[in-house]
């Protein structure tokens, strides 16, 4: 299991001290769409550069010009981009194909999408392309969460689920292999975000111990 941490809906010189404070316990930074939206591809490479060794990923939710979204991504430091499941195939095509030319990774974000659309991209895509069962945030009050989006395609597939999770929620996801949680409002809503992204990081670490060790990330 993978912690990624989401910067969203946060004021520009907040998402960058948190970058630098939380990227030690994150295995990806996530530069959420409200702040790209808002600060551009800049505040992008300025995130990118503050959390060091820790991978960043761009949350475009891509839904048409994948080629240049995603390239304007990796040019500012990304190494991770997120793409629609509800977007046209040929979007979803040049978004894993522009990832790979760039060596750097393709994330299928599956809100809003169908069962039969899921199975699809399971059974078509590339095994190194993240499927991210995701739960949005107007309808997240209403949902089972983002597990309940899960069927027989996820089986041997590479996934992230997100959509209100906590530290709470991470013994139940422990059977699902290659999964990365994404957490943002548990962390950055925090009254120390740091201490809840450790607490994150250790429960993990020790769900996935003796498989992996902290030290080992």
């Amino acid at each position: 299991m993978e912690l990624q941490i989401a910067l969203d809906r946060i004021p520009r010189e907040r998402a960058l001290a948190l970058a630098r404070a939380l990227a030690p316990s994150a295995d990806v930074i996530e530069v959420g769409t409200s702040l790209i939206k808002a600060h551009g591809m800049g505040l992008l490479a300025e995130i990118a550069a503050a959390a060091g060794s820790t991978p960043v990923l761009a949350d475009l939710k891509t839904a048409d010009d994948a080629a240049t979204e995603f390239r304007m991504a990796f040019e500012a430091g990304a190494r991770s981009a997120t793409v629609l499941g509800v977007a046209h195939d040929a979007t979803i095509e040049k978004a894993v194909r522009t990832a790979q030319d760039h060596g750097a990774e393709t994330v299928v974000d599956l809100m809003a999408t169908s069962e039969e659309r899921r199975a699809g991209f399971a059974a078509d895509l590339p095994d190194e392309v993240v499927l991210a069962a995701h739960v949005a945030k107007d309808v997240q009050a209403a949902h089972a969460g983002p597990a309940s989006l899960l069927g027989e395609w996820a089986a041997g597939r590479r996934l992230a689920l997100a959509g209100g999770l906590g530290v709470d929620d991470l013994p139940a996801l422990a059977a699902l292999p290659r999964l990365r949680v994404i957490v943002g409002g548990s962390v950055t809503g925090a009254p120390d975000p740091l201490a809840a992204a450790e607490q994150l990081r250790d429960r993990i670490d020790s769900l996935n111990s003796p498989e992996r060790t902290r030290s080992g990330r």
